[in-house]
């Protein structure tokens, strides 16, 4: 298959998934599991003992869970057999997935030789055909051996699949596992295998991920996953170790592991925080051979800042930087009267800031080299594992939280007067609205009133004589009137 179709098959599927993007998030997208199983792959499948099968059906149970998966096994069609060959469509924790797999076989040529494999082919089958175009996700399970029509020229056949990897931007992430699978077939012995994840289109990249941070995953896959794609985000990880000359800041990472936190009390006089810490290479499988740094800080937040090294060097996959010190200017605060503040007891304010990795070199660190080394013995290092030459810059963005303290009092002056001047109101109602009982004596005879507030009524003596007049207004009743040579009382 030649580049121009291959092109144009791949403009068509980016631009339906463009199409779809709007409505991707509200499905689960749909997996893809590519199974190898060309000649090359002979010991997997004829070793008596090997895990092979039962792996990849957990992994694809594990990946999918509910949603929908398609397995497919591929190898190089002719015409005798397609490639991909679909034997399962449906939901991952179904039963039929599992037998699926175990019916799987090698595939044989026309002539009966073992067949040879098309990487290229294969996914294009996935995405045309198994992911019908639309944004999803893509497991390739190989030994790394790419040999349409039996060629010889394996490296060039990798190479080239491997540049359509890399330059396609419709891939949007690559994760690859190497996993140690001793096995010996009639022909071949093998040590490994690849596992590699394809985000296709971007509302795949982030299921990728998390997918990959799934528990029963790492669970499955304990050795971990190397990152070939992308390569011009997330670098570094800043894990502060404290703060210098700047009493009455903390600085610390909250449970995410990523977000830099910023503490302090609102009446500390310092303004800038002086956060100390070191970057941690989160670009397995690449060392950082050297870079220029910076910091860069987003307006939105109104935060100034810059970092005390301009360069990194020689930094290994999982390995931190030597010490560093961020200067980050705070940004101005509200009052402690603010709404915002009386309301939380206190003010919290998001942001984030900006590592920028300028002039990137990137190698594949020595440790695995080696280890590629252990499961391909005498394989040269597949070319997917070579950083692009456009990976030249990076920039991470590390979320940033403002945390503020302010006094109690304000709050307390507040929130008590509040509630004061409310017990108050609620007492002066009861007191005006509520009636009032009243004894009244007349010639030592009582007679009991019910007084609203700002009412008046007439007392009358034991003949019905209009003898006095008691008024209420808004607390204690009093005698308005009272006929003369009366003695009247009121309690």
């Amino acid at each position: 298959m030649n580049d121009v179709v291959l092109n144009r098959l791949l403009g068509v599927a980016v631009l339906l998934a463009s199409s779809m993007g709007m409505s991707v998030g509200a499905t689960e997208l749909r997996q893809a599991v590519l199974v190898q199983n060309s000649g090359w792959m002979e010991p997997f499948y004829v070793d008596a003992e090997s895990p092979f099968k039962p792996l990849v059906t957990q992994l694809a149970q594990d990946a999918a869970g509910h949603g929908e998966v398609v397995v497919g096994a591929f190898n190089q069609s002719d015409a005798t057999h397609p490639s991909p060959e679909w034997v399962y469509r449906g939901p991952g924790n179904h039963p039929g997935l599992a037998q699926a797999m175990t019916r799987l076989q090698m595939a044989h040529k026309g002539s009966g030789a073992l067949a040879d494999t098309d990487f290229k082919e294969a996914l294009l089958g996935a995405i045309e055909v198994g992911l019908e175009g639309r944004p999803g996700i893509i497991w390739i399970v190989t030994n790394n051996k790419n040999s349409p029509n039996n060629s010889t020229e394996v490296v060039a056949r990798n190479r080239e699949f491997y540049e359509l990897l890399h330059g396609e931007d419709v891939i949007s992430r690559i994760a690859a596992f190497p996993l140690k699978m001793p096995v010996q077939g009639k022909h071949y012995r093998a040590n490994g295998l690849m596992l590699y994840a394809l985000a296709y289109g971007e509302p795949a990249s982030a299921a990728l991920d998390a997918i990959l941070a799934q528990p029963a995953l790492t669970a499955l896959l304990p050795e971990g996953h190397v990152r070939l794609k992308p390569l011009n985000e997330a670098a570094v990880r800043f894990s502060p170790t404290g703060v210098k000359d700047s009493p009455g800041i903390a600085a610390g990472l909250a449970p995410d592991g990523h977000t830099l936190v910023l503490s302090f009390d609102a009446s500390t006089q310092v303004r800038t925080a002086q956060v100390q810490g070191r970057f941690e290479n989160l670009f397995n499988p690449y060392r950082i051979v050297s870079a220029d740094t910076s910091l860069v800080t987003p307006p939105a937040i109104g935060l100034q800042g810059e970092m005390s090294t301009h360069s990194l060097q020689a930094l290994d996959p999982g390995k931190q930087s030597d010490p560093l010190t961020l200067r980050l200017s705070l940004p101005p605060l509200p009052s402690q009267w603010s709404r915002e503040v009386l309301l939380r007891s206190g003010y919290e304010r998001r942001g984030a800031i900006d590592i920028h990795l300028d002039n990137q070199q990137l190698e594949v660190s020595p440790q695995f080299r080696a280890h590629m080394a252990d499961l391909f013995p005498g394989d040269a290092l597949p070319e997917v594992f070579l950083p692009p030459v456009t990976a030249n810059a990076s920039v991470t963005r590390v979320p940033l939280l403002l945390r503020v303290q302010y006094p109690v009092w304000p709050a307390v002056v507040v929130y008590g007067g509040g509630l004061l001047a409310l017990i108050g109101a609620l007492l002066f109602l009861v007191l005006v609205t509520g009636a009032r009982k009243a004894t009244v004596w007349i010639d030592d005879q009582p007679q009991h009133l019910r007084l609203k507030p700002f009412t008046t009524t007439e007392v009358r003596d034991a003949n019905g004589t209009h003898v006095a007049t008691v008024r209420r207004g808004a607390f204690k009743p009093r005698v308005s009137w009272a006929q003369p040579d009366t003695s009247i009382r009121i309690n």
